[in-house]
């Protein structure tokens, strides 16, 4: 089991070295590298006492064999000792690290530098407290000037500041993940990926207090010969009723983590089925508007050539030429329609370049203040610039076309628009409500599929929110729907930010 650990830490040294451009994934590396370690680190340091066999079996499960290969081995006390305090000391550290890093934008990572140094000077004291050799002269000097019940004393207070610290990063890290959830419920995306982490640190952080609620301490004590230390056992025998249902519990804590993997990543395949499907759609229609277009327009221009002539030949006809009219009308409409039909669902070539989120909103909110609405648009502009890379062209026009659905949506009542920027972790989220009409639950999933509409219109074909959709996901971002039938309708775009290097 042991060799299976060193495993598993080579394994995660090389998933950290393809990963260090995330913060949060190198900060929950180094967490479970830090249990490990103590773990790994803990298990050798109880071989120094063979006593031990019949209560470290039950949860660590070697054979009499392996275990006495271990006492044989003779490992260095102190060496042990300070991997195991290293091991503790990182897990908490990195517990709250990657808690700040998960919860916190680009923009303030950068100036959380200063954040993590306090921490790790916070960690290395906890550290160098608990050396052997720190202890050791203490209570050597505390012999010497007969001060062993200060010495006691305070090193127990120490054990009470240091270990409530300790668990206040615990507190503070799961604290900050509650805040997150809650802050952005109505974002599935970092709903989902936000309980996903929650719940996986739940069970490893279960098992670290059963074994290790008591670490650090001391583990060293003088003696009268300073050539000759004691140390001392752990407090493992306290716990010897939970350590017997150890493999039971550690099973259970396994069971959860797998099975809240397997819940989060089908959920996740279920939205990417139906993301796929949806680009199938488009591709689909995409193909069959360019068969449908070239035979329609032949069509319409021999309608409208022959409402030509016939407006020529009764030209003194007053109700043949209002008539005539509308219908040359219904072909432009229609020539208009095909054209926005073929234009939107063919394929598409973005021009990516760093932009302020708030450009192409802006934009887009700017075409609609330029007509006489029916709707009352609610925007506040962002206190500083959100970078994404984007086409500024294409994802200006898919806002337009999300922005077009909410204006008709609450035109019947002369309702709200509310339009809000945020930067969310690694993304740029622009969030559209609008308190219309709403969208019936059966066909949420639907809307961004080619020609599907609700609305009674001839002009519209539905293929608004289909381009909304082709556009976005092309920018590797991602659009979700959420809507109560005759309440509310909220669009929420998350696209990734731009990085400077």
């Amino acid at each position: 089991m042991i060799f299976l650990f060193f495993v598993c830490i080579v394994l995660l040294i090389f998933f950290i070295y393809k990963n260090l451009k995330s913060s949060s994934i190198f900060f929950l590396s180094t967490l479970t590298i830090g249990w490990i370690l103590a773990y790994t680190s803990f298990t050798l340091y109880l071989s120094k006492f063979n006593y031990y066999f019949n209560i470290v079996n039950q949860f660590i499960d070697f054979s009499p064999g392996t275990w006495n290969n271990l006492i044989l081995q003779n490992f260095h006390a102190d060496t042990l000792i300070r991997f195991f305090n290293f091991g503790i000391v990182l897990f908490y550290f990195s517990f709250l690290s990657f808690a700040l890093s998960f919860v916190s934008t680009l923009k303030i990572k950068r100036k959380q530098v200063n954040l993590y140094l306090i921490l790790g000077v916070f960690g290395m004291i906890q550290f160098v407290y608990y050396d052997p050799s720190i202890h050791l002269m203490l209570q050597d000097y505390a012999v010497d000037t007969d001060k062993l019940y200060e010495y006691q004393s305070y090193s127990h207070i120490g054990d009470i500041i240091f270990q409530s610290i300790n668990f206040l990063h615990l507190i503070g890290g799961f604290a900050l993940f509650f805040h997150h959830f809650v802050l952005y419920y109505k974002l599935r995306y970092i709903r989902h990926y936000t309980l996903y982490n929650v719940i996986s640190l739940i069970p490893l952080t279960f098992v670290h207090l059963l074994m290790f609620n008591w670490a650090p301490i001391n583990f060293v004590k003088t003696t009268f010969s300073r050539n000759y230390t004691n140390y001392i056992q752990p407090p493992i025998n306290l716990f010897l009723v939970e350590y017997r249902f150890f493999p039971l519990i550690a099973l259970f804590a396994i069971g959860i983590m797998i099975f809240n993997v397997f819940k989060y990543k089908s959920i996740e395949a279920h939205y990417s089925s139906i993301n796929i499907i949806t680009k199938k759609k488009i591709d689909t229609a995409s193909l069959g508007v360019k068969a449908f277009t070239h035979a329609i327009k032949n069509h319409l221009l021999a309608i409208r050539s022959e409402a030509e002539y016939l407006q020529e030949k009764f030209a003194d006809d007053e109700d043949a030429l209002y008539s005539l009219k509308l219908m040359i009308n219904s072909c432009e409409t229609s020539f208009q329609s095909i054209d926005e039909a073929n234009h939107k669902l063919k394929h598409i070539t973005l021009n990516m370049k760093a932009t302020s989120l708030a450009v192409p909103i802006e934009k887009a909110i700017d075409r609609f203040h330029a007509k006489s609405m029916d709707a009352t648009i609610h925007y506040k502009q962002p206190s500083r610039d959100i970078m994404v890379y984007i086409d500024e062209e294409h994802f200006h026009e898919a806002i337009h076309n999300i922005l077009k659905n909410s204006v008709e949506a609450v035109a019947h009542r002369k309702g709200d628009i509310w339009i809000n920027i945020k930067e969310i972790g690694q993304w740029g989220t622009v969030t559209i409500v609008d308190n219309g009409t709403g969208i019936a639950a059966e066909n949420v999933d639907e809307i961004f599929t080619p020609f599907f509409s609700t609305k009674p219109t001839i002009t519209n074909w539905g293929i608004g929110l289909s381009f909304c959709h082709k556009v976005i996901t092309g920018h590797g971002g991602k659009i979700e729907v959420t809507s109560e039938k005759g309440k509310s309708t909220q669009f929420d775009i998350l696209l990734p930010l731009f990085k400077r290097v």
